[in-house]
C-alpha cells in the first residue's frame, strides 16, 4: 500500500489539473485551475484551487481529476472582479484632477464664471451691505438724539405730583396698635388660639 502511495505522491504532486468529472459537488471548480499538494494516505489528492482568493485544499479522488501543462485563464468574473478596483482608482484619480473649489462651484451655480467676486478694499458696516444687496445707496447715519431727559418735562411731572391731594387717613382705616406682641413660641399659640376664636 506504501508503494502505491509514494507513486501517487510522484505522479500527482505540484501538478496543475482541472476537473474532469460531471459530479455535481465538483462543479464549483468548473473552469478553474488547480494545483496538487500533497497526496494522502488514503490516496486522495489534495489541490489547491486559484479562485476567489481561496488557499483550501481540497481531497478529491484522483480519477476525478485531469492533468494540464499549464493554467487555464481566469474566468471572466474574476478578470472583472480586479478590473473594476483599477478603474475606480483611475476614476477618483481623474476626478481629484479635475475636482472644483467651493468658490467655483457657488459661481457656477450663481450662473456666473469660476472667478470669485473680488473683496471691496473698505469695510462695509451690515447696512452698507444690505444696501448694495438691494441695489439702492447706502443709507444716511441715523441722527443721534440726546439721551438726556427734558428739564421742562422733569418740571412739569414734579408739579404735577405735587398738586395731586392727598387721601384723607379716616380714623378707621388705622388700626390701634395690639399692644405688645408675643415673643416666645407659647405666647405666639396662645396669642393666635385667642385671636382666632374671635
Amino acid at each position: 500500500m506504501f508503494d502505491v502511495i509514494e507513486r501517487l505522491k510522484a505522479e500527482w504532486t505540484d501538478k496543475y489539473v482541472v476537473i474532469d468529472s460531471p459530479a455535481p459537488e465538483l462543479s464549483r471548480f468548473a473552469k478553474t485551475t488547480g494545483t496538487v499538494r500533497a497526496v494522502n494516505m488514503n490516496g486522495r489528492c489534495l489541490v489547491e484551487f486559484d479562485q476567489f482568493n481561496n488557499i483550501a485544499w481540497y481531497d478529491i479522488d484522483p480519477s476525478h481529476l485531469k492533468v494540464v501543462t499549464e493554467p487555464l485563464p481566469k474566468p471572466e468574473k474574476q478578470a472583472k472582479a480586479k478590473a473594476a478596483p483599477a478603474a475606480k482608482t483611475t476614476s477618483s484619480k481623474a476626478s481629484s484632477t479635475q475636482k472644483k473649489s467651493t468658490a467655483d462651484i457657488l459661481a457656477a451655480a450663481r450662473g456666473g464664471g469660476s472667478k470669485p467676486t473680488a473683496k471691496p478694499a473698505g469695510k462695509l458696516s451690515t447696512a452698507d451691505i444690505l444696501a448694495k444687496a438691494r441695489g439702492a445707496k447706502s443709507p444716511p447715519p441715523p441722527a443721534v438724539t440726546d439721551p438726556t431727559p427734558d428739564e421742562s418735562a422733569l418740571l412739569e411731572e414734579t408739579i404735577a405730583a405735587d398738586e395731586t391731594p392727598e387721601q384723607d387717613e379716616s380714623p378707621q382705616a388705622k388700626e390701634p396698635p395690639a399692644g405688645e406682641l408675643p415673643t416666645t413660641t407659647a405666647e405666639k399659640v396662645a396669642w393666635c388660639r385667642q385671636h382666632d376664636a374671635q
